[in-house]
């Protein structure tokens, strides 16, 4: 299959139980009353098999109002998680309006090299426009519940991630 510019597309592999989510602010902080939701979201991950981490932003960016730090430093966050082998899913904690601040400094070769899915929503939307028609990758775009949105049920979490990492 292909993409973009006639690109081969990359794809994740599929996510295996014992493998390392982390949780990471890759735009907005995480307010106060957003962290019981980010807790039963935790909850959920580890339920299903997958060891949880939060990214150090997650905390550090708490007291920020509309970002949870620089753009230059979500961007460092970020690549680190991609470049990282042991981290096999990123998941965004929310959305917000950071992205297009650092969207041109992502790592596009360690995505490439190390293609992991990347899960969120909101302004996260425009890594997955750049992953799909510059990078050939294929993006999954679900809507976890992470920052109170609708508070999903944890079947309907789980067949969610399920079907964003089928045919991985």
């Amino acid at each position: 299959m292909t993409g973009s510019a006639g690109r081969k597309l990359v794809r994740p592999r599929a996510l295996r139980p014992g493998v390392l989510v982390v949780i990471a602010s890759l735009s907005g902080p995480l307010h106060a009353a957003y962290e019981p939701d980010l807790q039963r979201a935790v909850l959920v991950l580890e339920r299903m098999g997958f060891r949880v981490r939060r990214a150090p932003l997650i905390e550090a960016g708490r007291h920020r109002w509309w970002s949870a730090a620089t753009p230059a430093e979500i961007a460092q966050e970020f690549n680190s998680l991609l470049r990282d082998p042991e981290v096999r899913a990123i998941i965004a904690h929310d959305g917000g309006q950071t992205v297009l601040g650092y969207l041109d400094l992502i790592d596009v070769d360690a995505v490439v090299a190390d293609p992991k899915p990347i899960l969120g929503y909101s302004d996260i939307s425009w890594c997955f426009t750049r992953a799909r028609a510059w990078w050939g990758f294929t993006p999954i775009w679900p809507l976890l519940g992470l920052a109170g949105t609708g508070r999903p049920s944890p079947r309907r979490v789980r067949r969610n991630l399920r079907r964003s990492t089928r045919g991985c």
